[in-house]
């Protein structure tokens, strides 16, 4: 995805075209979409589409496979928000020369983690058709509304984290990765952390979509942590870097911030990787102390 891509037009586009349209004060853009139920709480809604050949390969990847992915890329977006989820509703577009096993293993899929993080699947809608398998995934959760936490308000100085290794997804992490909601909750409770995201599109696009009008980043190269899979690869740390769909948290916090602050062992798994500044742009350092700014571009989905 390339940051000037029609889909960005579109959100631009949408964003204001929104904006006339309903009262909500959050807008288009974040992870999930907030609706203020009640003074101090607030429900979350994330809706994902993953289409076979696209997202997916049926041809390689099992039906249970990609039903647990369909989920997860919502669950994702709900620990992206530091929330909880509670109710999915999922709807299936299957291709025709599917039988009654394949969709069953699908939902099973579905099923299985949805079962693991406390989520009931309460509806949706099935179809068929002659073309590719397409999965929606609509997801509500719930947090208090002073623990949600947004893209938009990392702050000059802010140190930047991520919640494990990047790069090397294709290779199997994202079918079978573990939505972070645990660690996304226990975040959510330190005023210290400011902006958070998913990796979605890969860490450089991501990371600009925490920067607000006039901030900027720069990455430590020697302090991004990589897959195991990939380090052997001459270009580990550009895969790291733009791979994508990597679904770790991608968060900014104050300097007082440390891992050591979480109560559980999630600190093991936490990575500080740069620093937010008043500089447009997001370079990297490296060991030599020589910066590089690096181009604004990610998985293409």
């Amino acid at each position: 995805m390339v940051i000037n891509s029609m889909e960005q037009q579109f959100l631009t586009w949408l964003d204001t075209r929104l904006a006339q349209q309903t009262q909500d004060e959050t807008g288009i853009g974040d992870d999930c979409a907030v609706m203020h139920s009640l003074p101090k709480s607030s429900h979350v809604i994330s809706t994902d589409i993953i289409v076979d050949q696209v997202h997916f390969d049926v041809s390689r990847h099992s039906p249970h496979m990609v039903g647990r992915k369909a989920i997860a890329v919502n669950l994702s977006d709900i620990a992206a928000m530091g929330a909880s989820p509670d109710y999915a509703v999922v709807s299936l577009v299957i291709p025709m020369h599917w039988n009654l096993t394949q969709v069953q293993e699908l939902y099973e899929g579905l099923l299985q983690l949805a079962t693991e993080f406390n989520t009931d699947i309460i509806g949706g809608d099935f179809n068929r058709h002659e073309g590719p398998l397409t999965i929606s995934v609509t997801i509500m959760g719930h947090q208090t509304s002073d623990g949600l936490k947004y893209r938009n308000t990392a702050i000059v100085g802010d140190d930047i984290y991520v919640t494990g290794p990047l790069g090397g997804s294709i290779l199997g992490h994202h079918l079978l990765f573990t939505p972070r909601i645990e660690i996304g909750l226990e975040l959510s409770l330190h005023n210290s952390v400011r902006a958070m995201t998913d990796i979605t599109d890969g860490l450089v696009i991501d990371l600009h979509s925490l920067l607000n009008a006039h901030q900027g980043a720069l990455l430590y190269a020697d302090s991004i942590p990589l897959r195991s899979e990939i380090k052997a690869d001459p270009n580990a740390l550009t895969r790291a870097l733009y791979d994508g769909e990597d679904f770790e948290l991608l968060f900014t916090a104050s300097p007082q911030f440390t891992p050591a602050d979480l109560t559980s062992n999630n600190h093991r798994d936490i990575y500080k990787l740069g620093v937010i500044r008043n500089e447009e742009g997001i370079s990297l350092e490296d060991s030599n102390a020589n910066i590089t700014k690096l181009t604004l571009h990610g998985y293409e989905h």
